[in-house]
């Protein structure tokens, strides 16, 4: 099967440094590049043991695994069907005359507790950048197995993330660093990639500022401009199970030529909150948001649906439904403090605020929302681009930090069916 790879690519690939690292904008085939590193690693080595991780599981399944396994679009899977034994109860892929594949999330606890005990050839990391610095140095620990010919690596591939991060350090790509001993990078730009549709480029080539840098030039930049600078994968990008939350309320942000949004959001009984699921479509009647609310209350024990306070139809549409509404506080420099406080880590070591890694909207615009300037070129408001999910989040943090009225009276003039914390009719479900 011939392949068509960028330079950067093949340089990769054909590494042979302890450490590699293939960080790139949108659109580089940077987890196809580490899947095929992988498979080449593997393919008539039957001693090979190789690590394949993400954060989470549950992303990596939704995303690495679809390229290793899967056709994508035009682009056949990186490893085809019949040349491998995939057991998933013990998450292996055994490759024909080859060697092993041992896949994980190295920050679910089921996982983490496991690794300790591997003894791999080589381990390859997708989204590298989510990870912790004591996740990459747990990794590179366990790569350790001598397999005559094949170097022992740890590799993997991102895009940029800030200067600060603990890989932009390691591999020389923040100003006043050097790679560290052993460890080479291998950088491309989104225009690099002569194989990606024009439309494609033409929608990245919209991109401003930070965004643009990182995500069409590959640059590791600051976040000079962004709203939430504290906002960072390796911390806030988490996944928690349902059962450890008391409460459940949804931010919502009305649209329809703009994306209409709703954010599940989580508390524990620490009162942290968690993003646990994301609604974010265009071109939504007010029906198709009806439907959407039922099918969330039916899976959740919703207290509110927050809502844009300029959203007074739908909120009494929803309320015309039996759903528990309440019109959000839209103070937006007040809000973006409360977000930028909870994203701040605690005495603990850990934030009082997280996203699920499925929430990929909400990711996408805490990294490209922005502050625009004014002729004196201070800061003095976000721009209005990239906010829909921003304004939900907004929202629903307003409403647990008690900054949004809670009334138990329906008020004739605006029919909503808002509820208190600690209502004891909680059990409201919407049949």
């Amino acid at each position: 099967m011939k392949v068509d790879l960028l330079p950067s690519q093949l340089s990769f690939i054909n590494s042979r440094r302890r450490e590699t690292l293939y960080s790139g904008a949108f659109g580089a085939g940077k987890t196809r590049a580490v899947c095929l590193k992988l498979v080449s690693r593997l393919v008539n080595r039957p001693g090979a043991r190789e690590g394949l991780c993400r954060k989470h599981l549950v992303s990596l399944k939704a995303t690495t695994l679809r390229t290793l396994l899967e056709p994508d679009g035009n682009l056949p899977p990186v490893l085809p069907r019949g040349t491998y034994e995939h057991n998933k109860s013990e998450k292996t892929i055994r490759v024909a005359g080859g060697g092993t594949l041992f896949y994980f999330g190295i920050g679910d606890a089921d996982d983490y507790t496991k690794i300790g005990s591997l003894n791999l050839s080589g381990c390859a990391i997708d989204e590298a950048v989510e990870l912790r610095e004591e996740d990459w140095t747990m990794l590179r620990g366990r790569v350790r197995l001598d397999v005559g010919g094949l170097p022992m690596q740890i590799y993997g591939a991102c895009n940029p993330g800030p200067p600060s991060h603990f890989l932009a350090k390691r591999f020389g790509l923040a100003g006043g660093y050097e790679a560290a001993a052993n460890c080479e990078s291998f950088t491309t730009k989104s225009l690099d990639n002569v194989f990606l549709p024009q439309a494609y480029v033409d929608d990245l080539l919209t991109l401003t500022g930070t965004a643009k840098m990182r995500y069409v030039l590959g640059a590791w930049v600051g976040s000079d401009g962004l709203v939430f600078d504290n906002f960072d994968r390796a911390v806030h990008v988490l996944e928690r199970p349902a059962t450890e939350f008391k409460r459940a309320i949804v931010g919502q942000d009305e649209g329809y030529t703009n994306p209409a949004c709703m954010l599940v959001v989580l508390e524990d009984g620490d009162g942290r909150l968690h993003v646990a699921r994301e609604w974010y479509r265009r071109n939504q009647l007010e029906s198709d948001v009806i439907h959407a609310a039922k099918e969330i209350v039916d899976e959740f024990d919703v207290e509110s649906f927050v809502v844009d306070p300029s959203a007074a139809k739908l909120r009494a549409a929803m309320h015309a439904s039996n759903l528990p509404v309440t019109p959000a506080d839209n103070d937006v420099f007040g809000g973006i403090q409360q977000v930028q406080q909870r994203f701040a880590v605690a005495d603990d070591g850990r934030p009082r605020l997280t996203i699920d890694p499925m929430c990929k909207n909400v990711l996408r615009e805490l990294e490209t929302y922005e502050w625009s300037k004014n002729s004196s070129g201070l800061q003095d408001r976000p721009k209005k681009e990239n906010d829909h999910a921003m304004d939900a989040l907004r929202y629903a943090c307003a409403y647990f930090d008690g900054t949004v009225v809670q009334p138990r009276i329906r008020v004739a003039e605006e029919p909503v069916a808002a509820r208190g914390p600690f209502d004891d009719d909680r059990m409201w479900r919407t049949m």
